[in-house]
């Protein structure tokens, strides 16, 4: 097993507390969809699905939608997701070109983790996609026939 990125050991407590509030969970996943903008270039563009992916997998958790996964991943998933968000960190944000390494750094070392359970929750997202798609697919008028009176 690989060590963690240096500083995130504290983040964990935070995460156990993010779970058991979720007016800040929300908080904390809007804050991370905003801050995930930044992730096109630099060094969160190498991570930005997986952190996408964490997010998703975050939120459905608390939504109540997908748990078909251990309280301590969701635990370790809501650090990572705090670390992102909290510019006071292991090296601080603001710190151009050296602020979001470690943040890339927490966000890679957690996927690869619980590459698993991301990979179950990764399929479990494309079949709501398909259920969706199917729904509405059933809910499209019917082509319009074109009869001519002639």
């Amino acid at each position: 097993m690989a060590k963690p990125p240096r500083g995130f050991a504290r983040f964990l407590r935070r995460g156990a507390k993010l779970l058991k509030n979720p007016g800040l969970l929300r908080r904390v996943l809007s804050q991370a969809m905003t801050k995930s903008d930044q992730a096109d270039s630099g060094p969160l563009a190498q991570v930005k699905e997986q952190l996408l992916r964490l997010i998703a997998l975050l939120k459905a958790y608390a939504a109540g939608e997908y748990r078909d996964v251990s309280t301590q991943t969701m635990i370790v998933v809501a650090a990572a997701v705090a670390y992102f968000v909290v510019p006071f960190d292991a090296v601080p944000d603001f710190l151009f070109g050296w602020g979001l390494v470690d943040d890339a750094a927490v966000i890679s070392y957690v996927a690869a983790q619980i590459a698993s359970e991301l990979a179950a929750f990764a399929r479990w997202q494309e079949a709501q996609k398909q259920q969706q798609r199917q729904a509405s697919d059933k809910n499209l008028p019917a082509e319009p026939t074109h009869d001519d009176p002639d």
